[in-house]
């Protein structure tokens, strides 16, 4: 697996930021799925574009977000995880980028 991962430390509830989150996700169109037995949040089909996978996990206070890009199609998973460096789905990974931010915002709030 070839993610970005941050690790964010919060001195806020847990829980109140893992509402806001999901909030940030499902309103930049992410939608939770089953990916390979692991929970995460995928926007778009893989047809016009990449599609886009975040994943957050709390552990104490201590949030890891993981952002990556997929090529493929549908929910097939064929294509091979990239993370968000390199020029290879530019586009794509500065999307997942940038929700990524949002995120980390609103965990250190």
């Amino acid at each position: 697996m070839s993610r970005t991962v941050k690790i964010v430390e919060c001195s806020r509830d847990p829980a109140i930021i893992d509402e806001q989150i999901r909030n940030i996700l499902a309103n930049d169109g992410y939608k939770l799925i089953n990916y390979n037995d692991e929970m995460v949040w995928k926007m778009g089909t893989g047809l016009m574009t990449a599609m886009h996978y975040i994943k957050f996990e709390f552990s104490d206070n201590v949030l890891c977000i993981s952002g990556w890009v997929q090529g493929g199609t549908g929910s097939v998973v064929g294509g091979k995880e990239h993370d968000l460096t390199g020029f290879t789905a530019a586009i794509p990974k500065k999307s997942v980028a940038k929700t990524m931010a949002k995120i980390e915002a609103v965990a250190t709030q």
